[in-house]
């Protein structure tokens, strides 16, 4: 069963059509993320996901609970953290966390378990005004984690951390959907992090979903991987990869070509290259770029 399913939802905000029958759904254990640029769509399904407004048509539901019909049941399971999370500064951090576990009755030892998982132990008596951003955005993500949900929302979390804050937020939200099963679901405009961090992710441009991405496989199966190899002479590399079993889909793009081999083959490939006078300057695992699939799905829509 998904975690999240958004079936067919519509919205207008006035005489203007905002979503446009977008579908996607997040499984359990998953990491999914949420391109788009400015005005396309992302904040406004964010908040029909959480309950602030409601879809002119279509249905959402949250593990198995539709947010209209069932919405108590919906969102006992749901945590989210929107931007810079608002708390009290003249309290500790775990005033903080009593607070929020008092009125959901979470027992203490799930307070202390969250405090342990976002690494702020050592500062959770500490005044909130006296926290740097990065602990600010860790104190939030211990909020939204309390109670153990099964759904994570994370609209643009990492806004205005340094490098080093950006990689620990990464680390606790991996770990998070490690011990907790939380699935993830992340709204993001750096890249580079959705890319490390998420399994798939949709784009969205003008209300509507233009595709969904598989970023952990890249859509090579499993057991496979894509290379890429720079090597001259250029008229001898693709009839030499042609003739190696292991290796399939062969194209050339400029300079390099690039292939679909079996995991571990790559020495295989590279002694039967030379054997053929092939001169190897790079050969790499080949990513696909998020930000060229960006800029061809949303950028070029326009």
């Amino acid at each position: 069963m998904s975690v999240l399913g958004v079936n067919n939802v519509y919205k207008s905000l006035g005489k203007r059509e905002i979503i446009k029958g977008i579908d996607f759904s997040v499984e359990e254990g998953e990491i999914f993320g949420f391109l788009g640029p400015n005005g396309a769509g992302k904040t406004t399904t964010i908040k029909m996901i959480v309950g602030l407004i409601r879809p002119d048509k279509g249905s959402i539901s949250i593990n198995g609970a539709d947010i209209l019909k069932d919405g108590n049941r919906a969102r006992a399971k749901l945590g989210a953290v929107v931007e810079n999370p608002e708390m009290y500064n003249y309290l500790s951090g775990m005033a903080n966390l009593k607070m929020i576990a008092e009125i959901r009755k979470i027992p203490k030892q799930d307070i202390l378990d969250v405090v342990e998982l976002v690494d702020l132990s050592n500062r959770i008596d500490d005044k909130v005004g006296k926290y740097s951003l990065g602990m600010k955005q860790r104190l939030g993500l211990a909020c939204a984690l309390l109670g153990k949900p099964k759904l994570l929302i994370l609209d643009e979390p990492t806004n205005g951390l340094d490098p080093s804050g950006i990689i620990d937020f990464r680390n606790i939200v991996k770990n998070a959907v490690k011990e907790l099963k939380t699935s993830v679901f992340i709204s993001s405009h750096i890249l580079s992090e959705v890319q490390q961090l998420c399994n798939r992710v949709a784009f969205i441009n003008h209300g509507e979903i233009k595709s969904m991405e598989d970023l952990i496989n890249g859509n090579v199966q499993q057991g496979y991987e894509q290379i890429a190899i720079v090597a001259s002479p250029v008229s001898s590399i693709k009839n030499v990869l042609d003739s190696i079993g292991e290796v399939s889909n062969v194209v050339q793009k400029g300079t390099e070509y690039c292939a679909v081999i079996e995991k571990g083959s790559t020495p295989k490939i590279i002694k039967a290259l030379v054997e053929k006078n092939v001169d190897i300057y790079q050969i790499y695992q080949k990513q696909n770029s998020l930000e060229q699939r960006y800029m061809e799905l949303v950028e070029g829509g326009k």
